[in-house]
Parts: structure tokens; C-alpha cells; sequence
């Protein structure tokens, strides 16, 4: 993986890029400004996401590139020499001549860059520290946050004891210096790379078919990278210890033909023809000044063979390769590779020869047949050694870097909703006490995370795709997740309003589709931007109205549904079913939200903003502060009250799903009240300690429960 192109120097040190690199720097800027920042910190404009990616990207391809800085640096110390630092799709590489002459040596140019790596993790998780202790602002916390945490994933990733990475290197050295064979330490860590790769390309298919997407590609092409550098590693040993011992007069050819300079390319040609040769030396009076090529013969025009000479196409002398015949072949595979596997060899100042890879290859069958040179064996301990450390690096990969289709469900922080709401317009009644909303959080964790939590009591492990439509990214999903949070706090209002006598109007033009759950009996049937417009020939103004008619009815109930499609309406049949957890339990299986969507409150009402939490359930605790404002009667009462659930205009309340981890989260936040739909009671009742669980089906019934203080 050579350099496309060259733009930096350190040190004497050529810093390159291969043309896939403008790939994976393209990737990576989209998928920060598109995804990685707006997901974390929310409700930044445009160009500020796009601004973080950009200085994002630049300093992670910089900390790669000081990654192998580090190599190079400490190869040169070793006496090994560098061609080139390559930056490329899968990060970078730096290209060394030649190896390490002893296992101290293989140890400390391996180790060199994941040590750069570990400082670079400190430091961009001290300045994160110091920003978020400091006040600065999220456009700088944000990239120095991200920076630190890639370059922890770098950093455990490198040190997986598989070749060719920098832990595969480690384990070589230690094999090396524990048994004395370069070739059979090379072999093993080589196995285990290729081993680790095939796992990869393994999980990258299962993934891709479980709708990992382009995730589960990446995973495969890694893994197929891996397993060549890994097998190309072993072939290089391999072809080290054939050739051992062995010099350059050992394998060259001693008759090649010469051309002069001023013979045409036509003349060339007619040499050629009775030479079995593909390339000669260009000797002018016994003074070797180039060499010249079929290739580069076959690069001219017929019509010019008569016309130009051999000294207008050849590699000049001081371009070409040229190696003695006492080097050690070994010392020279480096140069001939990054010459075609050819060169030139010199004696006092003649032509004595040439040397080819066809030449090395022949040298290398015999001596393979014949027997290789014995290197001292390692001893079976060592073996056992290696074998067990490889394994368990390849089990840490697996824990750490692969993620199933998996979910997992935590407690997270309740809030006071009292806080959040402002009504102008009409007179209201402070809260006295404290109306806290609920929230759970929902990862997608590695495989280590999800083992961790379908063991911890207070974690709950679901299938992705009983939660995420299978047609859906995740980042859109939760993206109308919030617009969810919004809208349903629209809705708490006009039912809190609507319980306490206020009439407030609601208006939409129907309901739009935004994601069909796999397996739900929508699939197939529906289609993301589908607009509901009628269910059994009734309008459907607004989401609450779909809502309350399927889920009025048993599991099982078809429903005609008059959806527009591409400017066309058209009927479709559609059963109802019970839905999975964290869904509004009886559905026909489809996300979606009101078109044209507007309230008409007969006040005005704002809410601080909570740009990380998302969904519908925090509708029932709006509307229960909506009308403890509005109402003369003090429904709090000083009392610390949580509650979950989503809300409908004519204020029944619907079940959420996470209530044993909102329990969690309510009895941390000491409240002495919760408030959860009447179907999920008995599992909130298991996780909450202290707390009053009550099982309300509608506001009424919430704010009676409540004047009577909390007693049914």
C-alpha cells in the first residue's frame, strides 16, 4: 500500500497518501457532522457540525500519523530503514526495509506507536475534563471527547496479539526471544492474524445480514486485510529464512546481455529477440550508465523504433537498483522488491550480472526442498503460551468490537417538569411540589455490554429491531424520537387543559409513516411516507386518533386504511397485533407523525429545552403539571411525584415499556409517588423500593388519585 501522493517530510521521512485515504476522510467528516456530533450534542447549527468534523478529522489522521511516527523513529534508532509513512483507508502504515535484528529490537519499534497512541488518549481526556470543569463550549469539548475515545479504540485494536498489528508484533518478539526462531514466532503470531481476520469477516456477514449495513461490510473488508498482511507476513519469513545465508553471487546470472546507448529501439528489439532476458544493462565503453526494458521498448510506437535510440527510454544509472555480489540476499529483498524484484550487479566497477525475482525464486525452491537452515526450536511451553495469549486477544476483540443487534435498557435521570413549563395567557396556581419525568437510556452495546447487562438486575437486553423499524437508520429513529418528545408535549397541554374544562382544538392532515416495524403486520403493506388519511372510512386528523382506534380494539382486529401514496389513494388491509415493549401496546406495527400538526391552545405555553430526551412518555407527567397550573386545586401538595406514560388528547394514558428502570430511576431521584399505565404497575412495583406505585388508565384518574393523596 504505496503513497498516491507525497505532502509532508519529517525527520528525512516521506509522509504520503494512497488515493483510498480521500475515501475514509471523506467518511469520516460525514458521518461526524451527519451523525456522531448531532446525536451527542444536539440543536448546534449546520456549519458547526460540519466545522467540528472537519478539525475532528484532521487531528484523528493525525494522531494516526503520529502513531506510525513513532515506528519509523524508532526503527531509524534500530538501524532499520524507513521508505515511507502511507496513510490509507484502513489508517496507516509505515514502510520499513528490512526487520529488527533481535526481539528486544521487534519489541520496542512495535511498541513504539501504541505508546504515542496511550499519550494522545490522556491528554485529549484531560482536555475534556478540563472544558467540561472550565465552561467551553460543546463545539470544543465535543471534538476533544471524540478524540479520545478513538484513540482508546486504536489503541486496544493495535495491541490484539495478531499480526500484522502492533500486538501481533509483540507476541513475535516474545516467541522470538523465548524460543530463538524468527520464522516460527513469525508463523504463530501470523496464524492468529489470519484467525482474527476470518472472525472479523465472519462477524462482518452476520451482522450485514442481521441490517448492519455498511457496518458489516467494513467488518469484512478489515478482516480480509488482515488475514492478507497476516499471510503475507508469514510468506516474507518464510522467504527470509530459504534465502539465509545466501549472497547475491549465489543466485545471480553472470551472462547478461549489454546494450550500447545509441542502438534504435528496432535494433534493441532484434537482440532481444535472441536473448532470454526481459532486461539489460546499458554499458557505454564498459561503463554501466542505464537499463532498458522490453516493457519500456513496447511503450514506443512502431513508427519510431527506427528513430529513437535506447539511451531515450532507458532508466538511468543513478535510478536503477545496483547490489554487490558478496550482499546477502536477505539485505538486498527490499530493494529488489521496490524495483521489480531486478537489479543490476556490480564488481570493480563492471557489470558482473543480474539479478531477478525469478532468480530468487528458483534459489528459494531448491533450498526449500533441500531443507531450510535450523533455527533453534521454541519449546512447547512457549507454544501453549502463545497460543492462550492469542486466543484471549482474540476474544477481547470480539467482546469489544463487535456489536450485536442488540439494545439495552438503563435507568437514566428523572427531572422536575414543574420546571419546565411556562403558561402565559391564563391565570395558574404554582406547583408546589415536584413533577419528575422518568427516562431510561438506550445504547447499543458490544458484545462484552450486552453479557454485562443481561446479567445486572437494574439492565434490560432487547432485539434492535423490536424497537428500530428495520428500514430506519438508528440516527433517524431517534431523531423523530425527540420530534416525538416535542409533539407529545404539545399534546400533555391540550389534555392537561382539556381535564381541568379548557377546550383546545387539534387539527392535522393526517398521519405520515415513518418507519414499519420487520415482522409487524404494517410490513409490506406500508411504506415509509405513507400519509393515513381515513381508518374504516373516519378521518384521521392527527396520530392520537389512529392511536385510540386501534389500540381500542382487541389484538387481531383488521382495519381498512385509506393511505396516499405518490399523489394516489388507495386501500389497504391491515390486522392489528400486540406490539413489543417500549411501543403503545395494541398497533398495527408502524411509527409515524401528524401532518400538518397544529394545537390551538387558548394560552400560550413554552418548555425549557431537553434536547436528550426523546419518545412520547413523558406525556402523562406534562399533562399532570399542565393542569395542577391550570386548576385551582393543589394537586402536588409538596409531595415528590414521578410519572411515565404517553398521553391522548382525550387524556388516556398508554403504556411505555422500561418502567422497572424508570422505577430505578424515581427511587434515586426520591420520589415518593410513581405513576405508571395501569398494565405495567406490577413491574414497576418489583423495581421501585420505596415508592408508591400506582396504575393510573387515564388523567382523570391521576389527578382524582391525587386530590385524594394518593390513594385509590
Amino acid at each position: 500500500m504505496t503513497s498516491s501522493f507525497r505532502f509532508l517530510r519529517i525527520k528525512g521521512i516521506a509522509i504520503g497518501a494512497h488515493w483510498s485515504w480521500l475515501l475514509i476522510a471523506a467518511l469520516v467528516v460525514w458521518s461526524l457532522a451527519g451523525w456522531v456530533f448531532p446525536t451527542a450534542y444536539p440543536g448546534l447549527p449546520g456549519e458547526a457540525y460540519l466545522a467540528m468534523a472537519a478539525v475532528a478529522a484532521v487531528l484523528f489522521f493525525g494522531s494516526v500519523l503520529l502513531h506510525e511516527l513513532g515506528h519509523a523513529l524508532v526503527a531509524e534508532r534500530e538501524g532499520v530503514e524507513i521508505k515511507e509513512i502511507t496513510l490509507w483507508l484502513l489508517g496507516g502504515v509505515a514502510h520499513l526495509r528490512g526487520k529488527p535484528e533481535s526481539p528486544r529490537a521487534e519489541f520496542r519499534v512495535a511498541i513504539a506507536g501504541p505508546v504515542i497512541t496511550l499519550a494522545l488518549a490522556a491528554a485529549f481526556y484531560g482536555l475534556t475534563w478540563a472544558g467540561e470543569f472550565l465552561g467551553w463550549p460543546a463545539t470544543v469539548v465535543a471534538v476533544t471527547d471524540y478524540l479520545a475515545v478513538i484513540n482508546v479504540l486504536l489503541l486496544v485494536f493495535n495491541l490484539l496479539p495478531a499480526l500484522p498489528l502492533d500486538g501481533g508484533r509483540v507476541l513475535r518478539a516474545a516467541l522470538w526471544a523465548w524460543g530463538g526462531r524468527f520464522l516460527q514466532a513469525t508463523q504463530w503470531a501470523a496464524g492468529a492474524g489470519k484467525a482474527f481476520g476470518f472472525v472479523l469477516m465472519g462477524l462482518g456477514l452476520v451482522s450485514s445480514f442481521a441490517g448492519a449495513g455498511f457496518g458489516g461490510l467494513w467488518f469484512v473488508l478489515l478482516g480480509w486485510f488482515l488475514a492478507q498482511a497476516a499471510q503475507a507476513e508469514a510468506d516474507d519469513a518464510l522467504t527470509r529464512q530459504s534465502l539465509r545465508g545466501l549472497h547475491v553471487r549465489d543466485v545471480m546470472r553472470t551472462d547478461p546481455v549489454t546494450v550500447p546507448p545509441d542502438v534504435t529501439v528496432d535494433g534493441f528489439l532484434a537482440t532481444a529477440a535472441h536473448a532470454r532476458f526481459s532486461t539489460f544493462p546499458v554499458v557505454d565503453q564498459d561503463r554501466l550508465i542505464g537499463l532498458v526494458s522490453l516493457r519500456q521498448a513496447a511503450g514506443v510506437a512502431p513508427g519510431q523504433r527506427m528513430s529513437r535510440t535506447v539511451a531515450d527510454i532507458m532508466l538511468p544509472a543513478d535510478q536503477m537498483p545496483v547490489v554487490s555480489p558478496d550482499d546477502e540476499i536477505v539485505s538486498t529483498l527490499d530493494t529488489l522488491r521496490a524495483n521489480n524484484h531486478r537489479a543490476v550487479v556490480m564488481e570493480d566497477g563492471r557489470v558482473a550480472g543480474m539479478v531477478s525475482g525469478s532468480d530468487l525464486a528458483h534459489a528459494m525452491q531448491v533450498r526449500l526442498l533441500r531443507g531450510l537452515p535450523e533455527e533453534p526450536r521454541a519449546g512447547r511451553r512457549g507454544m501453549a503460551w502463545a497460543t492462550g495469549l492469542a486466543l484471549l486477544g482474540l476474544l477481547a476483540a470480539f467482546a469489544v468490537f463487535y456489536r450485536p443487534p442488540l439494545l439495552v435498557v438503563t435507568p437514566g435521570p428523572a427531572f422536575d417538569v414543574a420546571r419546565d413549563v411556562t403558561i402565559q395567557g391564563r391565570p395558574v396556581t404554582p406547583v408546589t411540589g415536584r413533577y419528575l419525568a422518568t427516562t431510561v437510556n438506550l445504547e447499543q452495546p458490544n458484545a462484552w455490554g450486552a453479557i454485562i447487562a443481561g446479567i445486572r438486575p437494574d439492565q434490560e437486553v432487547l432485539r434492535a429491531s423490536a424497537v428500530i423499524p428495520q428500514d430506519a437508520r438508528p440516527e433517524d429513529y431517534f431523531r423523530e424520537q425527540r420530534q416525538l418528545f416535542e409533539q407529545s408535549r404539545r399534546m400533555a397541554a391540550a389534555a392537561g387543559a382539556r381535564a381541568v374544562g379548557i377546550d383546545v382544538p387539534i387539527h392535522g392532515t393526517g398521519v405520515q409513516v415513518t418507519g414499519v416495524l420487520p415482522e409487524a403486520p404494517a410490513e409490506d403493506k406500508l411504506r415509509m411516507g405513507d400519509v393515513i388519511v381515513r381508518v374504516n372510512g373516519q378521518p384521521v386528523e392527527h396520530i392520537w386518533n389512529l392511536q385510540e382506534t386501534v389500540s381500542s380494539r382487541p389484538a387481531g382486529t383488521s382495519f381498512t386504511l385509506t393511505v396516499e401514496r405518490q399523489g394516489a389513494e388507495r386501500q389497504i388491509e391491515v390486522q392489528s397485533t400486540d406490539l413489543p415493549r417500549l411501543s403503545h401496546g395494541v398497533g398495527i406495527g408502524i411509527t409515524g407523525e401528524t401532518r400538518n400538526l397544529r394545537v390551538d391552545l387558548p394560552f400560550e405555553v413554552s418548555f425549557a429545552s431537553r434536547s436528550k430526551v426523546a419518545g412520547p412518555s413523558a406525556g402523562l407527567v406534562y399533562a399532570t403539571t399542565v393542569a395542577d397550573l391550570l386548576a385551582q386545586e393543589d394537586f402536588a401538595r409538596g409531595r415528590s411525584i414521578a410519572a411515565t406514560g404517553t398521553i391522548r388528547l382525550d387524556g388516556a394514558v398508554g403504556a411505555v415499556g422500561g418502567v422497572e428502570q424508570k422505577a430505578i430511576g424515581a427511587d434515586e431521584a426520591r420520589a415518593k409517588i410513581f405513576l405508571v399505565p395501569a398494565e405495567e404497575v406490577q413491574e414497576a412495583r418489583q423495581a421501585g423500593q420505596d415508592l408508591s406505585v400506582h396504575g393510573v388508565e387515564t388523567l382523570n384518574q391521576t389527578l382524582s388519585l391525587l386530590e385524594r393523596g394518593g390513594t385509590l
